[in-house]
């Protein structure tokens, strides 16, 4: 169980899904149906620049290019109990693969949201102290397209 939940994430980090990009190491595209992963549905509550300015509510094309986007979800699938106010979101560099649709959604949006690990502890990385390089893969319903990321810019233990 161990090895496939690290397959799949190594999968997720390498080879996220892109709307109409078909590759051997991309994701099965649609929503998921497998028992191994834990999916939830769910909707997008809030899409924004990876580096929008504080108070901004209304984002361009150019301002999600430029920095890359945060999706936000009303799940708290995969989120550390130790953070009761956090939820589940996925980040982006800009010009990284996923940007397209993350960018497109709107809040309310319908989607599957599922939790392919968390990270291992090592030297650097203290799990129960860090709640980032939690590993997400997103299935838009409506745009039917995915994407995969982590929850935060750097993994845990990372910059």
């Amino acid at each position: 169980m161990l090895a496939r939940t690290a397959a799949v994430l190594a999968a997720a980090l390498l080879a996220p899904s892109v709307a109409g990009a078909q590759t051997a190491t991309e994701y099965k595209p649609g929503p998921w149906h497998y028992r191994t992963i834990a999916c939830v549905d769910t909707t997008v509550t809030k899409v924004v620049p990876r580096l929008g300015q504080a108070g901004q509510t209304k984002f361009t094309a150019a301002d999600f290019k430029a920095s890359g986007a945060i999706v936000f979800f009303a799940s708290r699938l995969g989120v550390d109990p130790l953070y009761p106010n956090d939820h589940a979101m996925v980040t982006h560099y800009q010009d990284m693969a996923g940007n397209t649709v993350m960018a497109a959604q709107h809040p309310g949006d319908r989607v599957q949201l599922c939790f392919l690990g968390g990270p291992a502890p090592t030297t650097f990385c203290d799990p129960d102290k860090d709640s980032r390089g939690r590993s997400y893969r997103v299935y838009d319903y409506r745009q039917r397209a995915s994407y995969a990321g982590l929850n935060e810019e750097h993994g845990c233990g990372g910059a």
